[in-house]
């Protein structure tokens, strides 16, 4: 059989293709161009590897335009296409289906389907350090779970606590938290929850509510995100002695970012609600928190938490310091 190499060489010099062109291309505002394979192109940045070096990540803000060599599923506008993309000459665009596309819109997914469900999750067990002279003894175990597509997304949060103060048990306190979020666009959502508390002291309490509304998602598409939502929320308070429910309006803000490559995480949790009754005048529960990552799977957490009621009668608050050593998944 003969060698065709050459002639293929010889086919691609008489018709103008070089094996440059056989690389995906990534146009810089400074007026750089790398080829290459795009890897990967998330909320932050693009990751490109050309055939002479290692990966090459590229903050968006930096990027011009790019252009594909092939069809790959991306994500538009959270709608996933199988599409090849152009560059276009305007600043922050691409050609895509010969249409201009903002680069803020694009994100490069390895989804086959808008339907494909994503896990992850993370397990972390902590103490507590608030101060304390007694022989205190504290646990707290929490887990998060996150499933989603690109239009809804799954969110399951427990922790446990527990506390004894001189072999007397000072707290012992179970909560799940399940979200539920309508993602309608790329920024606007609507979401559903339900929170359950029970507190298994002497005289048992439960405490849980039901809310819904609509939010706004100023940024992010995957993990970094900050989430502004607005629920109308059923509140029920039991024991064996009463039961009481009250409504409110609630506003939520949810924050996560990540630094430095993933390596660290900062995130916020922060809703304040206020009854439609007179002598409550606002019911606040915030966390921060940052976690540091040892390993891809291994991480150490800080957490600050305060829970405050204001009333007519009665303030009460109740504050938290927390560091963990916590698995992903």
């Amino acid at each position: 059989m003969p060698n065709r190499y050459p002639i293929l060489c010889m086919a691609m010099l008489l018709t103008g293709v070089s094996w440059q062109s056989l690389a995906d291309t990534v146009l810089l505002k400074n007026g750089d161009q790398i080829t290459g394979e795009i890897k990967s192109f998330d909320e932050e940045h693009l990751v490109i590897k050309p055939s002479y070096s290692p990966k090459i990540s590229i903050e968006r803000s930096a990027i011009k335009s790019f252009e594909t060599i092939s069809n790959q599923h991306w994500s538009i506008n959270r709608t996933l296409q199988n599409v090849s993309i152009q560059s276009s000459e305007l600043d922050g665009f691409v050609l895509v289906n010969n249409q201009q596309t903002p680069i803020s819109d694009l994100v490069f997914s390895d989804r086959k389907s808008d339907s494909e469900w994503r896990y992850n999750g993370s397990v972390e067990a902590a103490i507590d350090v608030t101060s304390n002279t007694k022989n205190t003894q504290k646990l707290h175990a929490k887990s998060d779970i996150t499933a989603e597509t690109l239009q809804w997304r799954h969110n399951l949060k427990s922790e446990v606590r527990y506390e004894t103060e001189e072999k007397t048990t000072k707290r012992n306190t179970i909560e799940g938290h399940y979200s539920l979020d309508y993602l309608i666009s790329e920024h606007w959502l609507v979401r559903q929850e339900d929170y359950f508390q029970e507190d298994r002291l002497e005289v048992p309490i439960r405490n849980y509510y039901a809310a819904l509304g609509p939010g706004f998602r100023f940024w992010g598409v995957g993990r970094d995100k900050l989430d502004f939502v607005v629920t109308y929320n059923h509140f029920w308070l039991e024991s064996q002695y009463f039961t009481y429910q009250l409504n409110a309006w609630a506003t939520t803000i949810n924050y996560k970012q990540y630094w430095f490559d993933g390596v660290l995480e900062t995130y916020a949790d922060l809703q304040i609600a206020f009854p439609d009754t007179p002598t409550i005048d606002y019911i606040s529960d915030v966390t921060i928190g940052l976690k540091y990552l040892l390993t891809q799977q291994i991480y150490l957490s800080f957490k600050y938490d305060i829970n405050e009621t204001v009333s007519s009668a009665l303030n009460t608050q109740n504050i938290n310091y927390n560091l963990g050593l916590g698995v992903n998944f």
